[in-house]
């Protein structure tokens, strides 16, 4: 099917990895429009949309958001809606049902969704299909029980979550009931589980279509990340591992799923053996590493919104290609003892694009550095373990 002057709504122009939807939307001949919140958004001063809607309601924390979302799908003015980031996703989903009489959702059905976004759900499935994942506390089991079965250092992240937000580790026992009682935490909300000692991050990006097809997939290793001890991918590369692959393809399976996913692995240092860390059911930020690899994600999910065969890719062969934050990076080099050793060295830029850097569109990445100049407080405190 030829998308050329589909009306395709996008959402969070905020998002760096929104630049890559746009441009990928672009290449199909797409007529544009981008939802922003501020004007400091990268999308709000890019030149690849055809039509910038600058509203404070576009924000997902909106208390609006659903029915303005809702008010503009009503318009008839778009063809497909394409929700890019977690918070705006799991919203629109929630509507899907009213909001798919009146517009295509470019993005996985709210079923799928949940099993993804809830980080216990996706351990408890991946545990029945026998995928290595750290031990983790059961919704069957008290955490007595569980306690009783494992050892310290355990952590705990919130069932939904971003990122490493409301990521805390405790080294000892005697550390992690004060810790919960000073920090009003319901263990219920939260998923708890041993710590991996990890030598290597691993990711992969796939795309299951409508016929449980896996239509892409390509394997990534996380070079760099910030903050250091367990913060989000800051550099990445592309690398040939199968077995990850068949993992992750076996449980976005098993959960019925349909789009793209992102999932993360964690290569315990004790045994070698690759461990799910998580599954996102969003556009990652890391996703401009799909185009260093030739592939055009927003055209798979355009496809599937038409309930269009969608295009299978050849297996990944672009191995050492790179994807970098910049903006994260610098962090990193400042508070990193491996600012000099690490390889990729940081003053390389060999195979390697930044996610908000465009030659031809060099607008946004001005923006976000202003952005990120007047909220590296925020970006800070949001990271504290």
């Amino acid at each position: 099917m030829e998308f050329k002057n589909i009306r395709v709504l996008v959402t969070d122009g905020r998002g760096r990895q929104t630049l890559t939807v746009l441009h990928g939307l672009k290449e199909l001949g797409c007529t544009i429009s981008v939802l922003c919140a501020s004007k400091l958004d990268c999308c709000y001063v890019s030149n690849v949309p055809n039509e910038v809607i600058l509203d404070s309601r576009a924000s997902a924390a909106h208390p609006d958001y659903q029915a303005y979302i809702l008010s503009l799908a009503k318009t008839g003015r778009y063809d497909v809606l394409l929700p890019v980031a977690e918070m705006s996703t799991n919203k629109i989903t929630e509507i899907e049902d009213v909001l798919s009489r009146h517009i295509r959702l470019a993005c996985a059905p709210r079923e799928a969704y949940i099993n993804a976004f809830d980080k216990q759900r996706t351990f408890e499935i991946a545990a029945q299909r026998g995928i290595p994942a750290p031990r983790t506390r059961l919704q069957s089991e008290t955490v007595e029980e569980y306690l009783g079965k494992v050892s310290f250092p355990l952590i705990i992240k919130p069932r939904n979550g971003v990122g490493s937000i409301g990521f805390h580790k405790f080294e000892k026992r005697e550390d992690f009931e004060p810790y919960l009682q000073a920090h009003g935490i319901d263990l219920d909300k939260y998923v708890l589980q041993e710590f991996v000692d990890y030598e290597k991050r691993l990711g992969t990006i796939l795309f299951v279509d409508q016929k449980d097809r896996i239509c892409m997939a390509y394997a990534d290793e996380v070079l760099r990340w910030y903050p250091l001890d367990a913060g989000s991918a800051c550099c990445i590369r592309s690398i040939d591992y199968p077995q990850v692959l068949e993992w992750s393809a076996d449980l976005l399976k098993a959960m019925h799923w349909r789009g793209i996913a992102a999932l993360s692995f964690m290569v315990d240092r004790n045994t070698g053996v690759p461990k799910l860390l998580e599954i996102n059911g969003r556009i990652p930020a890391s996703i401009r590493l799909s185009r260093q690899c030739g592939f055009n994600v927003a055209k798979l999910l355009l496809e599937m919104a038409y309930d269009q065969e969608v295009e299978q890719y050849p297996a990944n062969r672009e191995f050492g290609q790179v994807t970098r934050h910049f903006h994260a990076e610098i962090p990193w080099f400042m508070r990193s003892p491996d600012r000099f050793r690490s390889d990729p060295s940081w003053f390389s830029w060999k195979k390697t694009r930044d996610v908000v850097f465009w030659r031809d569109d060099v607008k946004p990445w001005v923006s976000y550095t202003v952005q990120k100049l007047f909220g590296y407080g925020e970006f800070k405190k949001k990271r504290q373990h």
